[in-house]
């Protein structure tokens, strides 16, 4: 999924030169990067499933998941909760 992401995002997007045509998709590309979007979101989503079902196997040594999924509940009053969207994101950028 990585290298289908990298090939996509470098495909030369017709819509990108010539904005009135980008809602048409000419080229199939935006259809494609929201199919890869909702794969990647299914593939993250059954980590997060996963991680919390095998949670007591590591909890006397928690990893990055484990600690932002503790994180979850604690809201401070000024930021709210991490939603799993916000645990999606931190995956994706680490």
């Amino acid at each position: 999924m990585v290298v289908e992401l990298m090939t996509s995002a470098g495909y030369f997007n017709i819509g990108d030169f010539i904005p009135s045509l980008a809602w048409m998709d000419l080229q199939g590309i935006q259809r494609g990067m929201k199919k890869l979007h909702k794969r990647w979101d299914a593939l993250i989503a059954r980590m997060i499933e996963e991680h919390q079902s095998t949670a007591k196997q590591r909890a006397s040594r928690p990893d990055f998941l484990d600690i932002i999924m503790s994180q979850r509940d604690n809201c401070d009053g000024q930021g709210g909760r991490l939603s799993d969207v916000h645990i999606k994101a931190l995956l994706l950028i680490t």
